[in-house]
């Protein structure tokens, strides 16, 4: 009885993981489908109340509400990819100012190297590598080129998808604010996704606006495109703040007639920008929104990132804590939830408990 008890556990097990691997397999496979899609459920999932408020002041019918708000939506898609362009346009004629500045530093660097380096440095027509202002140019030139084509590219595909998501953003908004029109578990998710949406995208709202406009009163370029950087990368736990606090020190260490003090100090204001937002604001205001341990919530990064890009990063949170909820229905996998939420140390029965017990 307790070999065919043991036998019939394996067996189970072994499904588990099978099914769960072939789940994995067809979310990574159909990530063309299901990412714009997926992406669409939490659009609505965070402005369904806001449609839901629409239609109630205005007194129009819910296809006019959802039709509001996808004009609305793509209007804000347009904006967006607009400044987006127009900071790479205010970078591009900030490049000849960046070419003398590398060339200040090369300069400077080279007048630290012992006499014998640049001696022996290899030289293009006589001239040392390191004083060759056409090298730098020509590596400048094609930087540019490169990155301006590698943007445009980027751009046309988040306009794409932008347009594919509000088009099933539209369709969502006309059926039942609840998901699937049931309740229970679901009703629970989407409560955890509107929560955790809600004060999240407050928090970014802050820290984009406050972090683009350190950047503008500090001179540097395309502080609207680092601002919605900040807000975009808030959504990333832990990693996404910490590349928006680096993307901009580029151009903090080539802006013009900027001193080592200028640049310490502008990447301390930057950087305790983030480290408010992230440690003191953000704490305070989500609390335990999610029931995640951190260590999960980095695990779902690099696995959702891993399955999904960028966008799964973007996404894990908010799946993770959804799938939590799920397991936590169900009795068998309980433990496994609590392990999301961190329970994982196990129970320790004292020997003189057990004599107790006994």
């Amino acid at each position: 009885m307790q070999l065919e008890e043991a036998r019939s556990r394996i067996q189970t097990n072994c499904l588990m993981i099978l099914t769960t691997a072939a789940i994995g397999y067809a979310i990574y496979w159909l990530r063309p489908v299901l990412l714009p899609f997926v992406i669409a459920i939490f659009v609505v999932s965070g402005i369904a109340p806001i449609l839901d408020s629409l239609q109630r002041r205005l007194g129009v019918e819910r296809l006019v509400a959802a039709g509001i708000t996808f004009l609305a939506g793509l209007g804000i898609v347009f904006v967006l990819g607009w400044t987006l362009w127009g900071s790479t346009v205010e970078l591009r004629e900030m490049a000849p100012a960046y070419r003398l500045r590398i060339q200040e530093i090369v300069d400077t660097v080279q007048d630290y190297l012992p006499d014998r380096l640049v001696k022996d440095a290899p030289t293009i027509e006589g001239t040392p590598v390191k004083k060759n202002t056409e090298r730098i140019d020509l590596f400048l030139d094609s930087l540019l080129r490169h990155g301006f084509s590698e943007l445009s590219g980027a751009l046309l595909n988040l306009l794409m998808t932008s347009i594919v998501v509000l088009i099933y953003v539209f369709f969502l908004l006309l059926g039942s604010t609840e998901p699937l029109g049931v309740t229970g578990t679901w009703q629970d998710i989407d409560l955890q996704i509107r929560k955790y949406l809600r004060l999240k995208t407050v928090i970014s709202i802050i820290t984009g606006f406050v972090f683009g406009m350190a950047i503008a009163l500090l001179g540097i370029p395309m502080a609207m495109t680092f601002g919605l950087l900040a807000f975009l990368l808030n959504y990333i736990p832990n990693i996404g703040p910490l590349v928006a606090t680096v993307l901009p020190i580029p151009l903090i260490i080539l802006q013009p007639d900027a001193g080592i003090v200028w640049m310490v100090l502008a990447i301390l204001i930057l950087s305790g920008i983030q480290f408010v937002s992230g440690n003191i604001i953000e704490p305070k205001m989500m609390g335990e929104s999610t029931d995640l341990h951190p260590v999960v919530v980095l695990l779902a990064l690099m696995f959702w990132g891993m399955m999904w890009g960028i966008v799964g990063m973007f996404l894990a949170t908010p799946i993770t804590a959804g799938i939590k909820i799920v397991l936590e229905r169900i009795d068998a996998t309980k433990p496994i939830a609590a392990i999301l939420a961190g329970n994982w140390k196990p129970s320790v029965v004292s020997p003189m408990d057990s004599e107790n017990s006994a």
